[in-house]
């Protein structure tokens, strides 16, 4: 096979969230679907690049069989070295045309395509929805994600601005070079008062931070081409493939908007579509995650308040009050990283976030959530609790202030005896504080002597001989500070049992 561009420019892999099995089998039951168990599926993610995300759906699902596909030979075979440092047996990566690859590699229960549909040429994207559908197992379920309108038509602008400056030029550093010093004259061009001049600024900064790989892959590739989100349902239907649901269900909900827009489109729930689509032009989408079942699989046009009980849950959250007043009328604010917060004075929702930060990265099953609350302080769950514990759940979901998934993952809440870091993570210690934790989210470590301390905890040693060793390296890893590292690594999701 010729030499593409992902050969020449590298493009470096990572976890993307919501393409994991277990998060999207969540996501389906709550619209109706009734998904493969990701514990034993087999998946395929198309255009896998160097595995940085599949191999960490193959390690953390280890009875399942993993397939990824890219036409890049030097990715795969950077993944393949990865597969075979870190001993995995469950992980396959294949340098395959996904125009011609057709049904050889079997079928699968989740298909994952990231970063593809928008990439490539029509007949390409034609051939990608081929290929899902001939993969696709009866009740699986795919991912696809690719850039919209009508949000991508401000991208889109600085987009041409960027191909026009650079045409001409061959050489990928040079090229790289050439975009950024344009975006620097284009954001400081224009007064702050004009209105054109703030839009064309704020997207300039943001194309500005990529990294010289992803900007030459992405704003300067050939190919990038936005569509309507009804453009690609229609197409995806041709293929005999329906829309299901966001892979990130707060993306769909509209919980951001005004009242009055958010009773706007709930006239046009029993029209998921519809109702999309108008939300993209209200909020000026430029970029979807959705998923794909067969259409002989109808979902239900929203979420199942009630299927939330079949699903487990867990939360960071974290109170902004040192001491949490259950009392009905007293509000608290919960904030969940930089985006995510809710604030409400309902005695169950404020006990319901704290027994869950107590579990934390653990996940909850909805029954032992109720015991838990009563256990807190709350008072004894009643019928009516449990109907209210539903509807606090699906909203929390719609905030990102909880997380619902089909199975456990296999990270600890506290640190055992003798602490082991997932070998992903200890494998990425090498060289970068940013890694790859158990909950297939990108995690930062915060200072060297916890990122020494990962790299030690391959469970062969206890926790007193940790924190002589790393007395070695730094004076202040006293056994109390060490005590407190491993608390932190384990909030992160990185000790596994």
């Amino acid at each position: 096979m010729s030499e593409t561009a992902y050969d020449s420019v590298p493009y470096p892999g990572h976890v993307h969230t919501h393409t994991h099995p277990n998060r999207i089998a969540a996501v389906a039951q709550l619209f109706g679907i009734q998904a493969p168990s990701p514990a034993t599926a087999r998946v395929l993610e198309i255009g896998c690049g160097d595995g940085g995300n599949l191999i960490s759906v193959a390690y953390t699902l280890p009875r399942s069989q993993c397939v990824g596909l890219d036409l890049a030979a030097t990715a795969i075979e950077r993944g393949r070295q990865h597969v075979k440092a870190l001993a995995l047996t469950n992980c396959d990566l294949v340098v395959a045309d996904l125009a011609t690859v057709g049904r050889s590699l079997g079928q699968f229960d989740y298909v994952i395509a990231h970063g593809v549909y928008s990439w490539v040429p029509p007949p390409l994207r034609d051939a990608l929805l081929q290929l899902i559908s001939d993969a696709l197992s009866p009740s699986g379920v795919a991912f696809v994600s690719y850039n919209v309108f009508p949000g991508w038509r401000i991208a889109g602008m600085v987009r041409e601005m960027l191909r026009y400056h650079t045409l001409g030029i061959d050489d990928p550093g040079e090229r790289v070079e050439q975009a950024k010093a344009l975006l620097r004259f284009v954001a400081v061009a224009h007064d702050d008062d004009d209105p054109y001049g703030r839009l064309l600024a704020a997207e300039c900064e943001r194309v500005s931070g990529y990294p010289p790989w992803y900007l030459h892959h992405d704003d300067l590739a050939d190919v990038n081409d936005p569509v309507y989100f009804h453009e690609f349902v229609a197409q995806a239907k041709r293929f005999g493939l329906a829309f299901l649901a966001e892979a990130d269900f707060a993306s769909m909900t509209g919980a951001d908007l005004p009242e009055i827009a958010r009773e706007k489109l709930d006239e046009l729930s029993g029209d998921p579509v519809l109702r999309g689509q108008y939300l993209d032009f209200v909020k000026c989408r430029r970029f979807r995650q959705s998923l794909l079942t067969r259409a002989a699989h109808a979902a239900a046009p929203g979420p199942v308040r009630e299927r939330v009980r079949d699903l487990l849950i867990s939360s960071a959250a974290t109170p902004d009050v040192q001491t949490v007043d259950l009392a009905a009328g007293i509000e608290v604010q919960f904030r969940w990283g930089q985006r995510a917060s809710l604030k409400t004075d309902h005695p169950l929702a404020k006990t319901v976030f704290l027994a869950l930060r107590e579990r934390w990265p653990e996940a909850m099953s909805f029954d032992a959530l109720l015991t838990a609350v009563t256990r807190l302080g709350y008072g004894k769950a009643q019928a009516d609790d449990a109907v209210a514990l539903e509807g606090i759940l699906l909203a929390a979901f719609g905030l990102r202030m909880v997380e619902l998934t089909a199975e456990a993952w296999s990270a600890v809440a506290q640190p055992s005896q003798h602490p082991r870091a997932s070998a992903i993570a200890r494998s990425e210690a090498a060289t970068s504080d940013v890694l790859t934790s158990l909950l297939h989210r990108r995690i930062q470590l915060d200072g060297p002597l916890a990122l020494s301390l990962l790299r030690l905890c391959d469970g062969t040693r206890d926790q007193q001989a940790l924190a002589k060793e790393l007395a070695q390296l730094d004076s202040a890893a006293t056994p109390e500070a060490v005590g407190v590292l491993l608390g932190g690594l384990s909030r992160l999701g990185v000790l596994e049992a």
